[in-house]
């Protein structure tokens, strides 16, 4: 047997404390392993945790050890890479594990080669698109600790297969990533931590080869290593065994491995259960105000900033990948492992929440400079005050936009470009002074009366591109349409939706008929959990809406939309504890909104928490009605398809799990649930978790907030034993005050492929940007006040980029299969006005060499065949 001994330390870079507080002993370190690798020889590699950003954070604070770390780096003694951070693989959106991965690579060229491995070492569970995404980087191995059991596979070794297709050779870590951390001067301590590895593996292993991570969180390097591999290997080899140990790299490891791979098995999907180490099935729950920030964050940039920018870029205009990645490394700081699931102190949130800020603020930057590009260089009609609305998604879409328009009449239209009257409805308006919201320098400004006027119009947009509609200041044509909302129920072509008395909804499916009943009923009950996992009291009280009576009323009503209040005003127990819940209670409110509008067959939902007590979850109920054992939900670049019921759940303490495993799932933008007749779809603006509750008969529980009192606790109901993390208060993880939170119902025939619901889901989290023009430009403009740059012909297909290539003058446009199913023939049209050529190119932005058969590119169409489930696809078009 050959040992592979890999050098390394786990860095994070916030946890138990701040980032600052980790940074300082990270100096102290890098210093030390520098000075380590430089002065013995046969030290020959250390492992620097698989992500980039430790060499930032260092040489922040000593830039002048650039040319030292770069110079063991090409010799090869200090592997960097292939991550900017070691992330969470649920919570981030699939582009942000591309970037993560764009960047980190980018950062390691700077200094040398990367290492080509993902490395995976300590995230909580393996998300199934993994496969996909390395091998799109061109990476075929992957090596991880948690979520596998003997359940998958009794061996270390396997083939991971993406629902592509992809795969990579994989290694998993039964014992962890510090299996070999307590080797030392001690000969008798190391030979028994040999033998001990090699009794517990050597029936897992495929090949003759073992891996000892010597490492651990923060760990120094152990700078006797070479000394004590030589001592072991004198040892063996007068002993005549045919153990073998060696200072080694995870290469050389995978790289033995993969001469006797073609016997592996296969495996595919992903990996959370947590049999052999936690995975903290639940940890979705936590801190949902910060998982919230980073859903709009993300989806600032990957729908809003970077395709705006684009589209003024092929204009002639500026874009700068350099401030743009500036927001998503701060954004993908907070993508740690520990970071994003919001298992840390409430300081380190608090900076969480800032680098959220910092990341919105240039975003938001970017946008309204490329915007403000944007229009100059239109050519619009002298048809009154014009009003665009953007589509950055990629098919053509119909949809209410919503506005803020400034006119000096309480009556005017709105007309589409050829002239045709467009419907609108007003939500709001005052009379306001706009002199008010000017600067004045040196002299008083003439007073501007208007009227702010806030209204929902009736939009189309062929495809990523623009309409423009012209507001003019005249009577418009009267309303030919009943109110959307009548008698307490909304109505249009698509539904009709009830509000009972308790304030849950009843939805009728026109289409197919189908009823759907007790839509949106509230429970409450205890959480006796901590930061890493939610976990009920032994004795519970569970409170719901079922037999509430809430008031009702209309806020807004009109031939276009209507949306309808419903306040409930509950009490529930003021605390929690592992035993049950307090006798005493306190006052607590929850308002929904429930709109509707004329185009959508969404039931559009916000609700607000006024959270008043501690340690509780709160959770909205939708039961389907239907009769099914499995259901969709939205992942990284497409869906999976879930069990309703786990076994495990029945053997789970039997067999001594680390925590209980039960249908408790991570989600992108919606969850799914059809008998392929009829379903119902729940879509989520930053809402991670869903639980599938009464099995076959499944009804979906969408968590809105979960409140706890510290980071670990011990002696859970889920998750018995030992904590995890330490026993620090986080009163800021109870989540006390308002909280806002957005989600939507689809009712819909057919499964969720045939009522394209990844497509309404995109709609529903990115609405158009409307953008009133009250200054046209005199610049020379030559767009047409409508166009379309590129229009995708599939629902089945998204996009996922849009942005300037990092290294070429031309764009990079990612797209996706949105389903689980092979797409047998797709068409992208683009603008041949701005693209000549386009050229396929992998994750990496690097062209493809090889051609693919299934794609014909021609004039100003690309075809595609074939198209595998959850198959990406990037392309260079310039």
């Amino acid at each position: 047997m050959k040992f592979h001994v890999i050098s390394h330390t786990h860095w994070d870079r916030e946890w138990h404390q701040t980032y600052q507080q980790y940074r300082v002993k990270l100096i102290r370190f890098m210093d030390e392993l520098l000075e380590l690798l430089e002065t013995t020889p046969a030290y020959t590699s250390f492992l620097l945790d698989g992500q980039t950003i430790v060499l930032e954070d260092y040489l922040e604070i000593k830039p002048k050890n650039r040319d030292r770390i770069s110079k063991l780096v090409q010799e090869g003694r200090l592997v960097i890479g292939p991550w900017y951070i070691q992330p969470d693989e649920f919570t981030p959106s699939g582009e942000s594990l591309v970037r993560n991965l764009l960047i980190g690579q980018s950062i390691g060229d700077e200094f040398g080669p990367s290492m080509q491995i993902g490395y995976l070492p300590d995230s909580f569970g393996q998300a199934a698109q993994i496969p996909q995404v390395l091998s799109g980087f061109g990476m075929n191995y992957a090596l991880f600790w948690r979520g596998i059991t003997n359940e998958e596979t009794e061996k270390t070794d396997f083939w991971w297969v993406g629902p592509d297709g992809s795969k990579v050779l994989a290694t998993h870590l039964p014992l962890g990533y510090g299996n070999g951390r307590m080797l030392s001067t001690d000969l008798k301590q190391n030979l028994e931590i040999i033998n001990e590895n090699n009794e517990k593996l050597q029936e897992m292993t495929t090949s003759k080869n073992m891996l000892l991570m010597c490492g651990f969180d923060q760990r120094s390097a152990n700078k006797y290593l070479p000394e004590i591999i030589a001592e072991l290997n004198t040892h063996y080899a007068e002993n005549g065994s045919d153990f073998k140990v060696r200072l080694s790299k995870l290469q050389d490891y995978l790289e033995e491995v993969e001469r006797s791979a073609e016997s592996l098995d296969n495996l595919s999907g992903e990996f959370r259960k947590g049999k052999n180490m936690r995975v903290h099935v639940s940890i979705a729950s936590t801190r949902l105000d910060l998982k919230k920030k980073n859903f709009e964050v993300q989806n600032l940039y990957e729908k809003y900033t970077e395709p705006l920018n684009s589209v003024s870029y092929l204009l002639g205009d500026h874009y700068d990948n350099d401030i743009i990645n500036k927001g998503w490394k701060y954004m993908m700081q907070n993508h740690a492992h520990d970071s994003i699931c919001n298992v840390c102190t409430d300081a380190t949130h608090q900076e969480m929440d800032m680098r959220y800020e910092f990341a919105k603020q240039i975003g938001e930057s970017v946008q309204k400079t490329a915007t403000k590009e944007l229009l100059r260089k239109i050519n619009f009609q002298d048809e009154g005050v014009p009003l665009v609305v953007f589509n950055t998604l990629g098919q053509k879409r119909k949809n209410l936009a919503e506005a803020t328009l400034y006119v000096t009449s309480k009556e005017f239209t709105i007309v589409d470009t050829k002239g045709n009257q467009v419907p609108y409805q007003i939500l709001d308006m005052k009379e306001e002074n706009l002199n008010d919201k000017q600067i004045e320098i040196g002299v008083k400004n003439e007073d501007q009366f208007v009227f702010t006027t806030r209204i929902k119009f009736a939009a189309e947009v062929d495809g990523f591109g623009f309409s423009t509609y012209y507001v003019k200041e005249k009577a418009p044509i009267a309303n030919t349409y009943s109110d959307v909302y009548q008698n307490g129920t909304f109505s249009n072509e698509f539904m009709e939706v009830s509000i009972e008395n308790n304030g849950s909804l009843t939805i009728k499916e026109k289409k197919s008929g189908a009823i759907f009943k007790g839509l949106n009923v509230f429970e409450e009950g205890g959480n006796a959990g901590d930061e890493y996992d939610f976990s009920p009291p032994h004795e519970d009280i569970l409170i719901t809406t079922k037999d509430a009576a809430p008031e009702i009323s209309v806020v807004h009503n009109g031939p276009l939309y209507a949306s309808v209040k419903i306040v409930y005003n509950m009490e529930f127990p003021v605390d929690t504890d592992v035993n049950g819940r307090s006798e005493n209670r306190n006052a607590s409110t929850i308002e929904t909104y429930v709109s509707v509008n004329r185009y959508d067959d969404r039931v559009d939902i916000q609700t607000v928490i006024d959270n008043t007590v501690k340690n509780h979850r709160i959770r909205a109920l939708f039961d389907t009605g239907l009769q099914t054992k499995t259901h969709i939900a939205d992942q990284q670049f497409g869906t999976i398809r879930r069990d309703n019921y786990l076994e495990q759940v029945e053997y789970w303490k039997q067999e001594n799990w680390e925590e209980k495993y039960y249908p408790i799932y991570p989600q992108q933008k919606f969850v799914d649930v059809s008998d392929d007749q009829k379903g119902i779809a729940i879509l989520n603006k930053g809402l991670p978790q869903y639980e599938i509750l009464h099995a076959d008969k499944p009804t979906i529980a969408v968590t809105l907030l979960a409140g706890t009192d510290y980071m670990g606790k011990q002696d859970l109901v889920d998750r018995p034993g030992r904590r995890s993390g330490l026993h620090v208060e986080t009163p800021d993880s109870l989540l006390l005050g308002r909280h806002e939170m957005n989600y939507s119902i689809v009712a819909h025939t057919g499964n969720e492929i045939e009522a394209s619901i990844a497509s309404k889901a995109s709609e529903f989290t990115t609405p158009f940007v409307t953008v009133p023009v009250n200054e046209k430009s005199t610049e020379s403009a030559s767009l047409e006040d409508q166009s379309t740059f590129i229009r995708l012909d599939d629902s089945g297909l998204a996009l996922s980029a849009v942005k300037k290539s990092e290294n070429h003058d031309c764009l990079v446009v990612r797209i996706y299969n949105t389903t689980n199913q092979l797409i047998e023939t797709a068409k992208i049209e683009v603008n041949q006005s701005f693209f000549k050529n386009s050229k396929l190119v992998n994750l990496n932005e690097t062209l493809l060499p090889d051609s693919d058969e299934r794609i014909q590119i021609e004039n100003n169409e690309i075809n595609l065949k074939d198209i595998r489930a959850n198959e990406i696809f990037s392309f260079q078009l310039y």
